[in-house]
Formats: C-alpha cells, sequence, structure tokens
C-alpha cells in the first residue's frame, strides 16, 4: 500500500492510499496547507504527435524509441498520452501503427500510459487548412481502408479527425462512431452545413480549434463559428502563447463551457529538444528560440514544443480559469471522453492510480512526483 498526503484543487487537504494499482481511499482532512504540493489525476494529452526526439509518424521509429519517450512524458505530469500518426502514406501508418502495438506488448507501462491512438490525416482538407500536413497524401476517408488501419492498431484508434466535406464523410462517422471511435473535425476547408452535418452523424469533437483553418476566414460563413455554435462539438486547444490569443481563449471557454475544453499540447518530436531545424514526416520544420515550432518556410506553425504543466498554467492566464478549472480541462474532460476505464479522471476512490504531484509556478507547475500503475515513476 502507498500513502500520498497533497492538496486536490478544489477540494482541500487529503491522505491518498493507493492499494495494487487503484486509488483504495480518499480522505479529506481540512483546508489546502501551503505546506504540501496539489494532487490530481495525472494529466490526459490526447494529440500528441510526438516528444524528445521520438516521432510517431517517422520513418525510423522503432519500438524501444517509443518506449524510452516514457520518462520524459512523466516528468511533464501526464500519466496517459494518445499518441498520434500525422498524415502520411498508408504503408507509412500501417508500419507505424504496427510498431507502436509492438511496443505495448513490450512494455506494460507503454501499455497503460496508451489507451488508444489519434490518427490526424490523410482524410483532411489538402486546400488552405492543411497546415503542416502533406497534402499530397491526402484524400476522402475510406472505411475499408480505415478498418486495415485499424486491425494494424490492435483495434486502438480511439480518435480520427477528418475534414467533413470530403463526399462520403457523414457515413464513415457513422460507421466510426457506431465501432466506438471518436471523430473529431478538423483541418477543414468546408461550410457550416458541412460542420453541422458531421455532428449530427456523431462528431464529437473539434481538434485544435482556432488552428487548422486558412489564415483568412469568411466573416460570417467559415466553418470556425459553426464548431463554435454545435453543442454537441467539443473543443481542444492548444495553449502554448502561440496557437491561440487570450480573447480566443477566452471566447471558445465562455461558448463551449468548461465541461466540453479539452487542453491537448499537439506537441511534435522537437519538444524539449534544443532549437533548430529538424524534419517532420519529410517537412523542414524548425523549433525557434522562443518555443514556437514552425514549418521553414514560416508560412504556418508545425505542431508545438508544449507540455501539459505549461499549457495548464498558459490556459489559466489567457482564460482567466482557477488552478481548479483548468485541472479539469487536462484531465476530467480528456479521460471522459475516452471512457477507458485504465485513465484517471479524478482522484477518487476506485480510480486508476495515476496521479501528478505539483506546486505551482510562474512559468508551469512545478512536477514533483508522478505515480502510474500504482507506483511512483517520476521524482524531480
Amino acid at each position: 500500500m502507498m500513502q500520498v498526503e497533497g492538496n486536490i484543487p478544489g477540494v482541500g487537504r487529503a491522505r491518498i492510499e493507493i492499494t495494487g494499482q487503484q486509488i483504495s481511499s480518499v480522505e479529506v482532512m481540512g483546508g489546502a496547507s501551503d505546506s504540501l504540493p496539489f494532487v490530481s489525476p495525472g494529466f490526459v494529452d490526447i494529440q500528441i504527435n510526438g516528444f524528445a526526439g521520438v516521432d510517431f509518424t517517422a520513418d525510423d521509429l522503432d519500438a524501444e524509441k517509443a518506449i524510452r519517450m516514457l520518462p520524459a512524458i512523466w516528468s511533464t505530469g501526464a500519466t496517459t498520452i494518445c499518441p498520434t500518426l500525422v498524415t502520411n502514406t498508408i504503408p507509412g501508418l500501417f508500419r507505424n501503427f504496427a510498431i507502436l502495438e509492438q511496443a505495448r506488448r513490450m512494455s506494460r507501462d507503454f501499455d497503460h500510459a496508451v489507451p488508444c491512438y489519434h490518427l490526424e490525416g490523410p482524410y483532411l482538407s489538402p486546400d488552405g487548412s492543411h497546415g503542416a500536413h502533406n497534402p499530397d497524401w491526402m484524400h476522402a476517408p475510406d472505411w475499408n481502408e480505415f478498418m486495415e488501419l485499424q486491425r494494424a492498431a490492435g483495434g486502438r484508434i480511439g480518435i480520427v479527425t477528418l475534414a467533413p466535406e470530403w463526399p462520403g464523410s457523414d457515413e464513415f462517422i457513422h460507421q466510426a462512431t457506431s465501432a466506438g471511435v471518436v471523430v473529431a473535425v478538423g483541418h477543414t476547408d468546408g461550410t457550416a452545413d458541412d460542420v453541422h452535418r458531421a455532428a449530427a452523424a456523431g462528431a464529437r469533437l473539434n481538434t485544435h480549434l482556432g488552428n487548422g483553418n486558412p489564415n483568412m476566414l469568411h466573416r460570417h460563413k467559415a466553418p470556425l463559428w459553426s464548431q463554435l455554435a454545435d453543442d454537441t462539438l467539443q473543443a481542444s486547444i492548444i495553449c502554448d502563447g502561440f496557437h491561440l490569443p487570450p480573447d480566443v481563449v477566452k471566447v471558445i471557454l465562455a461558448v463551449k463551457g468548461l465541461d466540453k475544453v479539452i487542453l491537448v499540447t499537439d506537441a511534435v518530436h522537437v519538444a524539449q529538444l534544443p532549437p533548430g531545424k529538424y524534419k517532420l514526416v519529410g517537412t523542414d520544420i524548425e523549433l525557434l528560440p522562443t518555443g514556437q515550432v514552425l514549418r521553414a518556410d514560416h508560412v504556418s506553425m508545425a505542431g508545438s514544443a508544449l507540455t501539459m504543466n505549461r499549457g495548464i498554467k498558459v490556459f489559466m492566464e489567457f482564460s482567466g480559469s482557477s488552478l481548479t478549472q483548468a485541472i479539469q480541462a487536462a484531465t476530467t474532460n480528456p479521460a471522459r471522453l475516452l471512457g477507458r476505464p485504465t485513465v484517471c479522471s479524478q482522484v477518487a476512490t476506485g480510480q486508476p492510480a495515476n496521479l501528478v504531484l505539483f506546486r505551482e509556478d510562474a512559468h508551469a507547475l512545478k512536477v514533483e512526483s508522478v505515480i502510474s500503475l500504482g507506483r511512483c515513476v517520476h521524482t524531480a
């Protein structure tokens, strides 16, 4: 048995007992104590393309690389991630899903940290919203092709992002939703009607809302407004200080409400690497000293170098949210979207013992220790 004491945000000082891999009891003992760190569910990142030099879509990915990345992820407070494969050739996607499955078989820690995968492309728009994705590899969603990818992924593609203007999208969304896959709208140049039809067919999420759009939008007819207005769609957002300005973060939170906002990093493999020039699935990118990641031509961003403990702090600063609210957006909300039993959604009896202990700091939450599978996997 393990015992942890800390301040649960919005609740107070608590003693948490862990038996095996589960939280066995939570005893609230009064108001918060300045001498203790905060304790919350481990952060949940449903869109992470790579980290600490490991690119999930790269030609040179192997299972050992994927596993070796875990300590770097834990150091940021994240205990659950959805490795995200971006637009690539279909053979390349087959290969890398199979490699991630191999990593799962090799490592119990990786298996626990990765409840499912996120497929972001190739069913995106090749027009103005494609961003750093290669439009030459994009095409309409194909259910048979997706099921072949799903077989390579061991049935664990849990999220798929698509542009709903493609022919056949409504039927694909219906089939994917019926199969338990979360469908997200993203990188779209479609119409408001396309977005509403996608939501009616079962789409549940907007991928990095406010990004994956053309730089110039119609003042009234842009799909951004329908993505905001449709109450059935939750919104994932990237709070790195570059992807969204404070006013947009405030508007998204005000329109969607806290329960429908999910923080993601959209991190690529350059996160935690030094500034410089790199490759992302054949595209030249640059990590600037400021921390921003751009295509080499500086026409668009190319993911981020964000960590979740930093993203939570930026969300608080930009939106005016409390720590309690920001933690919900990084833990409870994505955990509920995924609906996977190994993901901790709150500090409560019976929940998986995935916890992070941290203190507030000016730039980011300062992670002190991380518990996964009921044992301490990181200590600062």
